[in-house]
């Protein structure tokens, strides 16, 4: 699955160790919470950072990946078909029950955390909706870590 591959490329996986609703697990089911950004068919995320580096900002392309009826990667912007990656951008990728994530600013700072708590996937009727509450990422080389909060309706959604 390209989206995956394309995601997990510059990050390591390592376990969870937190089995609340913040464990960091992208899973159908967790608690129904307004799914924020308008819905579009292709999709829509508002994330909003603090700490070290603060900002915020809204895509309206999201790729999400399933498998066995779980959510396990988030793309943001949909980057897919380009060359080179997006500058805002959001990365979330499961495999079992180690997590990975990834947001990197406007001015290609990066943010990252290999087994990350503060997300939470759910299907909201026929979309994927993924809450980021409290998701602190250290930054890559030097500076303080930031702190992410947001809401992302999945758009194009590969798999089953």
């Amino acid at each position: 699955m390209p989206l995956v591959a394309l995601a997990a490329a510059g990050l390591v996986l390592t376990g969870c160790s937190s089995g609340d609703g913040r464990s960091g697990k992208i899973t159908e089911g967790a608690p129904n919470r307004d799914p924020g950004p308008p819905e579009s068919a292709e999709g829509s995320a508002k994330l909003h950072y603090s700490g070290g580096k603060s900002g915020e900002f809204t895509v309206e392309s999201v790729r999400c990946a399933v498998m066995g009826r779980r959510l396990t990667a988030v793309t943001v912007p949909d980057s897919a078909d380009s060359g080179a990656p997006a500058n805002p951008s959001f990365t979330a990728v499961v495999s079992g029950d180690k997590t990975m994530s990834k947001l990197t600013t406007e001015d290609g700072t990066a943010y990252v955390h290999t087994s990350a708590s503060g997300i939470a996937g759910f299907k909201s009727g026929d979309t994927w909706v993924v809450n980021v509450d409290g998701l602190t990422l250290g930054a890559v080389g030097s500076g303080q870590p930031i702190t992410v909060d947001g809401t992302i309706a999945c758009g194009s959604v590969v798999g089953s």
